[in-house]
């Protein structure tokens, strides 16, 4: 009896400890990520020693639950876009893609709670000069 009463008593506090792991958290889906990132963005960019300031609108693409378009990359104006695929590890892509006569490729990083987005791309101008450009998109306050 004092086996089965200790055995009890184990198993409990066994269960007990186990049942207290958290369990990670759930990854979005690149629909759910758009849908906390797609909206007006403040801007600041530097490229190679030159800061611009603008806003970018982001809004998601109708036709592909993965991809964005950003309006006003890199102050370009409201009516040139570019596309990013979103990951569901927050991660985002800008495929090489031509505006303005200007050749773009890089990646974002969006952070844990959808408040910034940090860019790395460059730029290639019809003269193959490439230029660096780090920027971060953040909610007006």
């Amino acid at each position: 009896m004092n086996f089965l009463r200790f055995s009890v008593i184990v198993s409990f506090l066994f269960f007990s400890l186990i049942s207290c792991v958290d369990e990670p958290a759930r990854q979005l889906t690149e629909k759910e990520i758009i849908s906390e990132i797609a909206r007006e963005w403040n801007c600041s960019e530097d490229e190679e020693g030159f800061a611009l300031e603008f806003t970018a609108t982001v809004s998601a693409d109708p036709d592909n639950d993965s991809r964005i378009y950003i309006y006003n990359f890199h102050a370009m104006g409201s009516d040139s876009k570019l596309y990013a695929v979103v990951n569901p590890d927050l991660t985002l892509d800008i495929p090489e893609q031509t505006e303005n006569n200007q050749v773009f490729r890089g990646k974002g990083i969006v952070s844990d709670d959808y408040t910034e987005i940090t860019w790395d791309y460059t730029i290639t101008d019809e003269d193959d000069n490439v230029t660096s450009v780090t920027g971060i998109y953040s909610l007006g306050g």
